[in-house]
């Protein structure tokens, strides 16, 4: 059946968990799922965003579901579409599709070693959201490990798919409280050439106006991002080879030659190993100057901010920290007036000390509903009790 894991197990939001199991096919995860033990069980692959939520409701065992969920890529290039286990790592498919000129512009931190399953549980992605939206945005099917052990499908293989509810919107960014993807069918792209440019953009509204000129003009970057560097702000965008001419005479500032690292530390800004307080915010356009200078106040050691899709990150390494009340007070503010608008504050990583002081989600925005899916998939609380917004 499942097999415990010989060496220590990592913690979840900073609790250790009681057991470790390494079911070693999908029959004996749903086997593992199906029994009742009295235990939450917390699915974990590649574990980039074990910090991410509030700590697992005790007692929990950790579920590497690795060798359950492994398998073939069934990859139909003349379709582009693939069908992919869950526990496949997203440099594994980017490299299968790259043989065949397509890819997957699926981009969060880690982006390597992090598994389509994991990614698609926690919903969000990287720099190229900016242009190609959310992981959600790329299934065409899902098939999902129900609290009960049952597996259950959604929508189907093809990009032409609109019969039934669509339940895949419902998964994605679940954190694995109602179900663990075991498969997807995902729409792939075709590969294109693209160039990466620095700029400096001097302060954050010289940076957005740069951003919006380029909007306007339909350029599309495949990303655009904005940094603190010092005093002033720079800037890393990604354009289509065909499309820098114009693109470098529409932004009117000296685009550069970006560097080898450039991409990949925006992508994993406030993962790496020193961080210890994440914080993502998803604002109005007109919101992200007062968004930006509130979280400001409380030194930062890095920020950026993603002004085409309106989300910006921004992270404190260890020695670094703010007080906690600090912090509570700042996100409290601005969970309160983003409400309004929709927009959100998200504690990505929280070190231990400040866990009693700030909800790393804040209020869901309809808690009887939430509170009634979870009720309806997983009444027991078998799947990441607790974990997800509300405690749920």
């Amino acid at each position: 059946m499942s097999e415990a894991a010989t060496q220590a197990p990592p913690q979840v939001a900073g609790r250790a968990p009681e057991a470790t199991f390494a079911p070693r096919s999908l029959d004996d995860l749903r086997e593992l799922v199906a029994a009742r033990d009295g235990r939450t069980l917390v699915p974990v692959a590649a574990g980039t965003q074990l910090g991410l939520g509030n700590a697992p409701r005790e007692p929990f065992a950790l579920v590497d579901v690795r060798g359950a969920l492994a398998g073939e890529v069934e990859h139909e290039p003349a379709d582009l579409t693939a069908v992919v286990p869950a526990g496949v790592a997203l440099g594994e498919l980017e490299a299968q599709l790259a043989a065949a000129g397509q890819r997957l512009p699926l981009d969060p931190p880690h982006a390597g070693r992090a598994t389509i399953g994991g990614v698609l549980a926690v919903g969000t992605g990287g720099p190229l959201r900016t242009r190609h939206g959310l992981p959600r945005d790329f299934v065409l099917g899902m098939t999902v490990l129900r609290a009960d052990g049952e597996l259950v499908k959604a929508g189907g293989r093809v990009v032409k798919n609109v019969t039934g509810y669509d339940l895949m919107r419902l998964w994605c960014g679940s954190l694995g409280t109602i179900g663990i993807v075991t498969s997807v069918a995902l729409r792939v792209l075709p590969r294109i050439e693209t160039v990466d440019l620095r700029f400096e953009a001097g302060t954050l509204a010289e940076g957005q106006a740069l951003a919006e000129r380029v909007l306007r003009a339909d350029v599309r970057p495949e990303y655009l991002e904005l940094t603190a560097s010092g005093t002033g702000w720079s800037g890393l965008v990604r354009f289509p080879a065909g499309a820098v001419p114009l693109a470098t005479e529409i932004a009117g500032a000296d685009l550069a030659p970006a560097g080898d690292g450039d991409y990949v530390a925006v992508r994993d800004l406030g993962f790496g190993e020193a961080d210890a307080l994440t914080l993502r915010a998803s604002c109005p356009t007109s919101a992200i100057g007062a968004t930006v200078a509130a979280i400001e106040a409380l030194a930062p050691s890095r920020m950026l901010v993603r002004p085409l899709a309106r989300e910006l990150r921004a992270t404190w390494e260890e020695g670094a920290m703010p007080e906690a009340e600090a912090v509570a007070g700042t996100v409290g503010r601005l969970r309160a007036a983003l409400a309004e608008s929709g927009g959100a504050v998200v504690a990505e990583r929280l070190p231990h000390g400040m866990r009693g002081a700030l909800d790393p989600w804040g209020r869901a925005a309809n808690p009887a509903r939430m509170t009634a899916v979870k009720a309806a998939f997983d009444p027991d609380g078998r799947l990441n009790g607790g974990r997800f917004v509300g405690g749920l």
